[in-house]
């Protein structure tokens, strides 16, 4: 099945674009990786010798190319990725038969075989969130229902899993569904007054996860088949062995290893995933920082190991 991938990043995100990258190329991935950017390209990208500036193409190793896309848009980019998902199946990449969308804290675990073998054209690829248990009568759906109700938006089928927006996989002959994604993540955006913020007020406010809340709804109303896999499938939950995403503010690359250990909170699966992967082939780091950190991650390793935060 001919598909391509893509992801979106700003600021210091560039250190995942960079680990997701090799992820990908260490799994045997052979095609485009698309990257929706905002502000500054980091000097990993515009220094190296296989940039081309005009057209935004950087030749990662053989047969991997990383596609640059400048984007202009208020939003915080949760909720820009249907937009942008649907951009590149209709303008950058209209040959290709699938999309897939990774957030840039995500890695590949597997090879790229037992990964691809999960796409079908007629269905819709996701992975449980941390907190995958949401049952079809749950208190918050219900709330959901009579949101979106006046709105015209209907659920057509009940769904008992809560589904993480961080990867998805829409095939070109589901593209209404990215519609349906963005038209309820603008009405979550009007009730939540809000462009900037991924998060919103606490847990049992009607939308705390706003993009992930307006997808997970679209799910009930769009009827596409699902291809999905368990919260091991992101490292969320021990077992897993296709993808590790380091959810939450704290990313791997902004460090604080030591310090955070001594707090009690070890370097998570994730981090030690994104490690593996985070300054080879393609160079985020040089040498001697990149050392240092990760001497620093084996030292917050052998804290953890002898405490841990209730």
């Amino acid at each position: 099945m001919n598909i391509s991938l893509c992801t979106l990043f700003e600021k210091t995100h560039h250190y995942g674009v960079a680990a997701l990258a090799n992820s990908l190329i260490a799994a045997g991935y052979q095609g485009d990786l698309w990257v929706g950017y905002r502000g500054a390209l980091p000097a990993w990208i515009t220094g190296a010798a296989g940039f081309d500036a005009a057209s935004g193409k950087l030749e990662a190793a053989p047969g991997v190319t990383l596609r640059m896309v400048a984007l202009d848009t208020p939003v915080h980019f949760a909720y820009y990725k249907p937009t942008f998902i649907r951009e590149l199946l209709e303008k950058h990449a209209p040959d290709v038969m699938a999309m897939a969308y990774l957030d840039p804290d995500i890695v590949m675990k597997c090879n790229w075989a037992a990964f691809s073998g999960w796409f079908t054209d007629d269905g819709i690829s996701l992975i449980e969130d941390v907190n995958w248990a949401f049952p079809a009568r749950h208190p918050k759906r219900l709330l959901w229902n009579r949101f979106f109700e006046p709105h015209g938006v209907v659920p057509k089928r009940e769904l008992d899993r809560y589904y993480n927006s961080g990867f998805i996989v829409v095939p070109r002959a589901h593209m209404d569904f990215l519609d349906l994604w963005v038209h309820l993540c603008d009405l979550v955006l009007n009730q939540n007054q809000g462009t900037e913020n991924l998060k919103v007020g606490e847990s049992f406010d009607l939308f705390h996860s706003t993009d992930q809340d307006a997808m997970n709804f679209a799910l009930t109303v769009y009827e596409a088949p699902l291809n999905t896999a368990g919260p091991d499938a992101m490292d969320f939950v021990p077992g897993g062995y296709y993808l590790s995403h380091a959810i939450g503010a704290i990313k791997p690359w902004h460090g604080k290893h030591i310090q955070l250990a001594l707090r009690g909170r070890p370097p998570a699966p994730a981090t030690k995933w994104y490690y593996r992967f985070a300054n080879a082939p393609i160079k985020a780091y040089e040498d001697r920082d990149f050392a240092r950190r990760r001497l620093k991650l084996k030292i917050a390793a052998a804290i953890g190991r002898i405490y841990r935060s209730a």
